[in-house]
């Protein structure tokens, strides 16, 4: 079907993802709020704004993982132009990485760094779950083994449990470039083990924000591709 009733409906389908983009924003804001504000112990993921979110991506559909797409442009935009590149500076941005892990659960990236923002936030139980079920959703990606190591390294403070999840991450990816995130990771963790070296702090070593250098860096060199 085609002319201007077939254009009518796009627009009116459009509009009304739109209006549904905004009213999960608007409940991811008030998850953070909620996370900020919380001294309970009750479960991350079991309070009444994640509910209204839910029945919101149900109505989505098929368009969730394009929605989640097109955030992860404008976050990756925003990180680089106004924040520095710097996941230090990133706290702003966990309301739209939280909302693209339920929009598109297989989207490893915004699991990657709304659970590492977390952490940072103080919520270390809340972004360990979100890490975890991140690598429940997406068994096969390097990335959250490493993601999973770096939180047991510098939230937990257990080396060993880092150790492990890092060789996972290498059994995972047969590429050189990948590797050496890892392997670099991997000897510090060893000389900690060896009491060679104390747990470095993250703000001296994060893992996080060399990958997404690395991944923006990606992104560049597909879309010049692309181009040509």
């Amino acid at each position: 079907m085609s002319g201007p009733r077939a254009e009518g409906k796009r627009r009116r389908f459009t509009a009304v993802a739109v209006v549904l983009v905004l009213a999960l924003l608007g409940g991811a804001v008030a998850i953070q709020y909620s996370l900020d504000g919380r001294t309970t112990a009750t479960a991350w993921d079991k309070s009444g704004p994640f509910d209204t979110v839910r029945s919101l991506l149900d109505v989505l559909g098929g368009v969730r993982e394009s929605v989640a797409a097109y955030f992860w442009t404008k976050t990756d935009t925003v990180f680089h132009e106004y924040l520095g590149g710097s996941v230090m500076k990133e706290q702003a941005l966990y309301p739209y990485y939280w909302l693209m892990t339920r929009l598109d659960p297989h989207f490893v990236m915004p699991y990657y760094f709304a659970s590492w923002i977390l952490c940072r936030m103080g919520k270390v139980d809340q972004g360990y779950e979100l890490a975890l079920e991140g690598l429940r959703n997406n068994p096969e990606s390097w990335e959250l083994q490493e993601n999973l190591a770096s939180i047991y390294l510098f939230f937990k403070r257990d080396p060993r449990k880092a150790r492990y999840h890092l060789l996972q991450a290498l059994r995972l990816t047969g590429d050189p470039e990948e590797k050496a995130v890892v392997a670099p990771f991997l000897h510090i963790v060893d000389l900690i083990i060896a009491g060679k070296r104390r747990i470095p702090e993250t703000g001296t070593f994060t893992p996080a924000e060399r990958l997404h250098e690395e991944q923006h860096h990606h992104d560049e060199e597909h879309d010049h591709d692309e181009e040509h």
